[in-house]
């Protein structure tokens, strides 16, 4: 939303509120600054994990990291968590109270606040200065690296960078010891704003104060514009003085407290109570709380490398910033957020039905199309475009209107011989007819009179969501049972059975190019071949996260984008055509939710359209609250920005280390894990990550989303891992995030131990001689050895399963024991996965039980092949395996799982039987804190029912009461 829209009631009440106000608010125009309304607004506060919802300054450091100033700490965000840094030993802060951030030239972070607290960030390295026993009000790095401290009542002080200190106050000229405000002009001066007024220190350090004169009131911000005339907030207004020492007033009876001047021209005015402010080109626009702001008292402003804008103030984190969508709502004019589908007229404008009517979106206008006269609800359900650009409207409940020159030129409804009042498909059609879809059955309106061209009862279901005619006169026709083809007065049905039992069609998309109808169903999207009249499906076996699109839209970059209930997502094209024809097995994409600047991440379906392609090449997608439009060639732009990266942690078994310099871990350490941080915040769910740890990967190894790796039992040597992070299609980070760790060895595994080991290794092969010369006893000694090595062996098959060769059900016990006890011991988490495989009987009784037992050999292998080396893995029983995740989260155990199920549906077994495939169902439950082994088992057992009623060859995890996928 725009911080001002300077109409209606709108112009106003602004005018009240500033009155006195000396620049004259007006709109600015398009080509003078980028609209608002491209914008998306984000808050955090203590909920999200700020320390204190009152934010009193905001920095960010060269690293990437962005730091609040708080009365109970600073934060250091990542785009992901806050890292919280209060009074400890750590900080040597005297008081968590933080008042004031300062990024000093060499990238050092200045931390400021109560009780005269100063300390100085590098990297993750913090030191301390004796405190002032004052509030520091304002803290600033001059170009001669002298530090500037404004106080709450000791004036301000001055050190320089030899240590030596000097003190300016009330007694030596300045208007009052309570300073807030510090500013270096391009000259070396240093501004000081105080509560009665302002001062300024020139470059000999000799103080001036009342200048000008004509300001009195308590001064809280100094800034310059870009022609560097100083700007000074005041209690009472915005001032501006040139070079000729003339003072203009540019706000009038507004308290300043903060000031964001911009290279644009833009300047961005925080005030004490009235919001934000953005002064550019004689117009004024302002944010308060009544457009989501979260507290009208604004304290701290930063533009960050990514173009947002932070504002921090009395109720938490305020952002402005670009985002990939750009949503519609009620706020901005439309006639309701429920909106039902969405269609563009090709040329300028894109109208927009809802629950309760129709709008008009021309370049950016709303205006309403009033269908009272003939809808009473006006709830508009599908969309299309008639001859001489005449707009075809269904509704929910009062049939079909047709629309042109302004007003209903005519309407249908049940009365008239409509199947039903609720249209959700049209489809005008060469020769200017039209083709109706309704609720109840397809109906034909030409000339004016209404048919029915197929009986209701001809079609597997009269409940019709979409319609498309090709150039050869098929009709398609999508229904709640699948899709039927009307051609030539013959009726045929395409076999839907084939495509993983889906039912209800809901969009139809041709691509010429391919010469394929893309049909958005409830189980993916299928291609039919409109030459071979051949049926593909692309769905949950080939990556596809959900079952349900809604409708797809190709956009001039030769993107797919389809709506669903749980977003947009985003396919190549061309990767969607491979996996038709069988060229790839798996297809990638991209999911686009609220993070991107739509309200809502669901979308609507069952109406046509639900989505469209504007002419000016962006798409628009119907959703729950209002109308989403992403425009493609912008995402780009997003691409283009490459996130710095970080590493955050190393931990070695347990223990945290720094990870700013080279660690050297003890011997025996078995594991370490690394977690490391993108630091980008336009998209930071999305931030793509590869690591690599030279001297044990030869190569980058691609993670994903994953902020975080592990490595187990790395032999003894020295080792640097790299990190590098991107936003999708974008590049890598030029210069990674590396640590370089070292793991010494046991005194065994050193030279000169090995030596040793030569040496006697020698003596006992001479001993050894003399042991075989010996007789009867030494024979006998050699005889009991033999006997017990049996016994061993006995014992562990004992322990064995004989067909597998994997631990049998005992020594699974013995193992799921030792591992309850050190999981609630450690407070670690651990969980236990069921895997069955599916239809395992259809093998034994259509091929034998000797094909059975191959096959369940073939899966152990393909198990304890690809197991990580902390997991236990057994047979359970029959064709039942389960596998023990000790030190593993729900979320790391699903994704284990998972993968385990895949390298099973990939295993090869054509060579037992030929075409024969097979898939895991998989259990997977997490031990909570009053569980015991029995329960972690029957959790497991509900999450693989659930799986197997869930269709098979899928991973469902026991959350709470209820296995959710």
């Amino acid at each position: 939303m725009s911080l001002l829209t300077v109409c209606r009631s709108g112009a106003t009440s602004l005018l009240w509120l500033f009155s006195g106000l000396l620049v004259t608010p007006v709109i600015a125009k398009a080509n003078d600054i980028v609209s608002l309304d491209n914008y998306f607004s984000e808050s955090w506060s203590t909920v999200d994990g700020l320390p204190h919802n009152t934010v009193n300054a905001i920095a960010q450091t060269p690293d990437g990291y962005l730091w609040f100033a708080t009365w109970e700490g600073v934060a250091r965000f990542n785009g992901r968590r806050f890292d919280i840094f209060e009074r400890s030993a750590e900080t040597g802060l005297p008081d968590s109270g933080i008042r004031t951030l300062t990024v000093a030239k060499n990238g050092d972070l200045l931390v400021a606040g109560s009780r005269g607290g100063i300390a100085r960030v590098r990297g993750q390295q913090w030191q301390s200065y004796p405190p002032l026993g004052v509030l520091i009000n304002k803290a600033i790095v001059d170009s001669q690296q002298r530090l500037w401290l404004a106080t709450e009542g000791e004036g301000v002080v001055m050190q320089a960078s030899d240590g030596s200190r000097r003190q300016f106050t009330e007694d030596n000229g300045l208007p009052a010891n309570a300073a807030h405000g510090l500013y270096e002009d391009s000259k070396g001066q240093i501004w000081i704003g105080t509560t009665a007024g302002l001062a300024l220190v020139d470059t000999n350090l000799v103080l001036s104060h009342q200048f000008p004169e004509q300001i009195t009131s308590p001064v809280f911000a100094l800034a310059a514009n870009s022609e560097q005339q100083l700007l000074i907030g005041t209690e009472r207004g915005l001032f501006q003085l040139n070079e000729q020492q003339q003072l203009t007033q540019l706000l009038a009876d507004v308290p300043v407290a903060t000031l964001l001047p911009e290279a644009s021209g833009v300047l961005w005015v925080g005030t004490v109570d009235r919001g934000l402010l953005r002064l550019y080109n004689n117009s004024v626009e302002q944010l308060s709380i009544e457009q989501g702001l979260p507290n009208n008292r604004v304290l701290a402003l930063l533009r960050d490398k990514e173009k947002s804008l932070w504002v921090g103030t009395n109720g938490g984190v305020f952002r402005l910033r670009d985002a990939p969508f750009t949503t519609y709502t009620s706020e901005q004019g439309l006639a309701d957020n429920y909106v039902r589908t969405v269609m563009s007229d090709q040329a300028d404008c894109v109208y927009v039905g809802s629950s309760r009517g129709l709008d008009q979106v021309c370049n950016g206008v709303i205006s309403n199309i009033d269908l009272s006269s003939h809808a009473k609800g006006q709830s508009v359900l599908s969309l299309a475009v008639g001859q001489q650009q005449s707009l075809w409207i269904g509704t929910y409940t009062d049939g079909l209107l047709h629309y042109a020159g302004g007003k209903v030129v005519a309407h249908y409804n049940s009365e008239d011989g409509l199947a039903a009042n609720e249209v959700r498909a049209i489809l005008p059609r060469p020769d200017g007819s039209v083709l109706v879809g309704t609720s109840q059955g397809l109906n034909l309106i030409a000339k004016g009179q209404i048919t029915t061209p197929v009986a209701a009862v001809a079609l597997p279901s009269p409940f019709i969501m979409t319609l498309h005619q090709t150039d050869d006169g098929r009709v398609f026709i999508g229904s709640g049972a699948g899709v039927s083809v009307w051609h030539n007065d013959r009726v045929t049905q395409l076999d839907f059975s084939v495509l993983d039992q889906a039912e209800y069609a809901f969009g139809f998309v041709e691509d010429p190019a391919a010469g394929i109808l893309w049909m958005t169903t409830d189980r993916g999207l299928v291609a039919f071949d409109l030459a071979t009249e051949q049926l593909a499906l692309i769905g949950r076996s080939h990556g596809m996260p959900f079952d349900k699109l809604f409708q797809l839209v190709i956009d001039n970059q030769q993107h797919f984008w389809i709506s669903t209930n749980r977003g947009v997502l985003r396919l190549d094209r061309q990767q969607a055509l491979d996996v038709v024809y069988g060229r790839r097995d798996q297809i990638n994409y991209e999911l686009f939710g609220e993070s991107d600047g739509m309200a809502s991440a669901q979308t609507n379906g069952g109406s046509s359209p639900a989505a469209s392609l504007h002419s000016d090449g962006s798409v628009w997608v119907a959703t729950s609250v209002g109308a989403s439009k992403v425009q493609p060639a912008r995402l780009s732009a997003f691409s283009a920005v490459i996130p710095p990266v970080v590493l955050e942690k190393l931990v070695a078994d347990g223990k945290q280390y720094s990870p700013t310099q080279p660690v050297e871990l003890a011997a025996g350490t078995s594991r370490v894990e690394l977690e490391y941080a993108g630091l980008g915040y336009i998209m930071p769910q999305r931030i793509q990550y590869r690591t690599m740890l030279e001297g044990f990967e030869q190569e980058w190894a691609g993670r994903g989303t994953q902020a975080n790796v592990q490595y187990t039992n790395l032999a003894p040597g020295h080792y640097t891992f790299n990190v590098a992070a991107s936003y999708p299609d974008g590049g890598w980070s030029p210069a990674a995030a590396s640590i370089s760790f070292s793991i010494a060895p046991h005194l065994w595994q050193r030279p000169v131990f090995q030596l040793l080991v030569i040496l006697v290794l020698l003596a006992l092969m001479i001993a050894a001689v003399r042991w075989r010369l010996a007789s009867l006893k030494r024979s006998e000694l050699k005889l009991k050895r033999q006997v017990a090595e049996k016994t061993a062996e006995l014992a562990a098959l004992a322990r064995l399963d004989s067909l597998t060769g994997l631990a049998n059900r005992r020594a699974f016990d013995e193992a799921m024991q030792h591992e309850l006890k050190r999981a609630k011991r450690q407070q670690e988490p651990l969980c236990l996965a069921l895997l069955d495989i599916d239809h395992f009987k259809q093998v034994n009784d259509n091929w034998s039980h000797s094909v059975g037992d191959e096959v369940l050999k073939r899966v152990a292998a393909t198990l304890q092949q690809h197991c990580r080396d902390i997991d236990s893995l057994a047979r359970w029983g029959g064709e039942e395996f389960v596998i023990l995740l000790p030190d593993t989260s729900l979320a790391l155990a699903q994704e284990v799982c998972d993968r385990l199920r895949q390298r099973v549906a990939d295993t090869c077994f054509t060579d037992i039987v030929p075409d024969l495939t097979v898939t895991l169902s998989i259990g997977l439950a997490m031990l909570q804190d009053k569980d015991d082994g029995k329960q972690l088992l029957i959790d497991a057992d509900r999450a693989l029912y659930q799986a197997k009623s869930r269709g098979r060859n899928t991973v469902v995890s026991h959350v709470g009461t209820d296995p959710e996928l």
